[in-house]
């Protein structure tokens, strides 16, 4: 099966589902096998509160599960939004402290919250876009991932008590599956399964990789390559910049002359770890690298090498290779590759169109709100 790099660069719902019973907890409790209470440090719980959104100072009934933003028709409802709230509170030690010391981060903070919960519902997003339906195959899958969840505990009741204690619920575990066999699905049936919906044939792959695409190998040498090296603890960061800038020029000359060899030279002194053992470089299309680098690229002819081209990373010595053999002879990977990259961007631009509607509870939400 194809790697969907998408669902593993976002922070993807099955993944997190993992981590539900820790992540999301109210209190630090442990589950007493003997009693329907939890204990903490040795304490009772009975009074500890479970989910609660204040708004204004009271607070809200969350029975109804009320919506607090709607995305592409999709609605994102407060167990989820609380479920994301808690986890990266909890990652990133967000506590009430935090944020009485930073208020004015939370606006912002609010923004990634409301992107990453879009980003996990994308395969929703895009399943209800094209039509596509979960195969009985996928529905057996969501069945197994949740009894996976629940053979982490001994018994029924402890898996219920580690739900209750984390402050969620099996419906909204089975939606954290869900989002994540459906974002399987969707790429399966668009791009990466037997006959999938938006790929052309492998002859147009291979002619968009050769409109499109440039393979290159590289010298990197960074702004800070002289950092924390002998002799070089008292430089500036000017300093230290004046000193790469010269092994760069210096590196430039050798190669001119024909004294040193690029591949040598990037794996023995370069700062792209990228470049070490992999002779191969990089293929790339339009807006994968950082612009200096890609107009540089795509300027060399076949076999061509660049000047010093500088970048924020450092300076860049930029040799380009020829691409047409190494597509044909290493198809299979570079097709895997291609699949992501427009897997990616169609995902990317659904998601950056995608209307999103607010509710009257959205705005008024603090970083005191979620309990």
């Amino acid at each position: 099966m194809k790697k969907l790099t998408k669902i593993a660069a976002l922070l993807m719902a099955l993944a997190m589902s993992v981590s539900a019973f820790s992540a999301c907890s109210n209190t630090d409790a442990d589950v007493d096998e003997d009693t329907d209470e939890t204990v903490a440090d040795g304490e009772s719980t009975d009074d500890a509160t479970g989910p609660a959104l204040i708004i204004d100072g009271e607070e809200v009934d969350i029975s109804s599960n009320p919506v607090i933003f709607t995305v592409a028709g999709i609605d994102i409802p407060y167990d989820e939004y609380r479920y994301m709230y808690k986890y990266f509170e909890t990652y990133y030690g967000m506590n009430e402290e935090f944020w009485e010391q930073y208020p004015d981060d939370f606006t912002a903070f609010k923004d990634v919250l409301r992107d990453n919960l879009i980003n996990n519902n994308f395969g929703i997003i895009m399943a209800d876009m094209y039509d596509i339906s979960l195969t009985e195959e996928d529905e057996a899958a969501i069945d197994d991932y949740l009894q996976q969840e629940k053979d982490l505990f001994e018994t029924e009741k402890e898996y219920e008590q580690a739900l209750e204690q984390a402050g969620i619920t099996e419906d909204l575990l089975v939606r954290m599956i869900t989002q994540s066999v459906t974002s399987e699905r969707v790429f399966l049936d668009l791009y990466g399964g037997d006959d999938p919906l938006l790929l052309g044939t492998d002859d147009e792959i291979k002619q968009d990789i050769h409109d499109n695409y440039v393979r290159v190998y590289h010298l990197l040498i960074s702004y800070d390559h002289f950092a924390d090296t002998e002799g070089y603890e008292d430089y500036t960061d000017d300093g230290l910049k004046d000193a790469a800038l010269e092994l760069a020029n210096e590196s430039l000359a050798q190669l001119q002359n024909g004294e040193a060899d690029i591949y040598e030279l990037a794996q023995t002194i370069g700062d792209d770890p990228g470049m070490v053992d992999n002779e191969d470089g990089y293929l790339f299309t339009y807006g994968e690298m950082v612009e200096p680098f890609e107009e540089a690229s795509f300027a060399l002819e076949v076999g061509e090498m660049s000047g010093l081209v500088e970048t924020d990373y450092g300076w860049h010595i930029i040799l380009r290779l020829e691409q047409d053999d190494y597509v044909e002879e290493n198809f299979d990977a570079v097709k895997e590759q291609y699949i992501n990259k427009v897997f990616n961007d169609h995902v990317d631009e659904v998601l950056m169109n995608a209307e999103i509607e607010y509710s009257d509870l959205y705005d008024k939400i603090s970083y005191d709100s979620i309990k």
